[in-house]
């Protein structure tokens, strides 16, 4: 009776911090139908990951940047051998969809600090693209948390549109953090600018899906999830 309600996907997500809001409220707005998130603050004492999940993926991209690529890669095979299932990473999915989309070129909207940034750097450049240029805005996440939603959004579209017009020849725009709303923001600055908008959970949904075999475009959004 109650089989269309069933979720036929469960992504197993470790959340770094201990309260978790955007992320879920994001998700369940641009995920396709019958995907459940299984989502766990690392902050917990113990926690187990037996939910019967498909995939499990470790959720933001401060964490990685901050350890570098070599303990990046050693965290994604120990959750992989840990429970035998398919594993990622945020900024895992994000530099796999910028180099399906042939982004050479990449500008960058944050709020981190210039040492992360050429961190980040490092993993878009594993991947073919290389950071040319951007507009941050280094804010400690206590303050960031303070910040109204609409706030963050409209702080978002600032640094965003500040990027494309300080960095001309980019390919694309990366808005990271999956602290603030982004895929709103990603569909004004695509309209306006013509170009590709990246934003993480657009970003994780593509390629999640993808790896479960299970992808499909969802029309509407940013083009990250519009096109196939």
């Amino acid at each position: 009776m109650f089989e269309a309600f069933k979720p036929k996907y469960k992504i197993g997500c470790l959340q770094p911090g201990a309260v978790i809001d955007v992320s879920p409220y994001e998700f369940y707005r641009l995920a396709p139908p019958n995907v459940m998130a299984v989502q766990i603050g690392i902050g917990l004492v113990e926690f187990s990951m037996d939910r019967s999940i498909d995939l499990v993926m470790q959720n933001g991209v401060p964490l990685p940047i901050l350890i570098g690529i070599d303990k990046h890669d050693r965290m994604i095979e120990h959750m992989h051998k840990r429970t035998g299932l398919p594993a990622t990473t945020t900024v895992e999915c994000v530099v796999k969809t910028a180099t399906e989309f042939g982004i050479q070129k990449v500008a960058v909207v944050n709020k981190w600090t210039d040492a992360m940034n050429e961190s980040l750097g490092r993993f878009f450049t594993r991947g073919g693209t290389k950071i040319i240029g951007g507009a941050t805005q280094s804010l400690h996440p206590t303050d960031f948390h303070k910040i109204d939603s609409g706030e963050h959004m409209e702080l978002a579209y600032r640094l965003g549109k500040q990027a494309f017009l300080d960095n001309p020849d980019c390919d694309a725009v990366y808005i990271g953090g999956g602290s603030w709303i982004a895929e709103p923001v990603a569909q004004m600055l695509e309209e306006e600018f013509g170009k590709l908008v990246l934003c993480n959970q657009a970003s994780v949904i593509r390629q999640v899906m993808k790896t479960l075999g299970a992808w499909a475009p969802r029309p509407g959004h940013s083009r990250v999830l519009s096109q196939a």
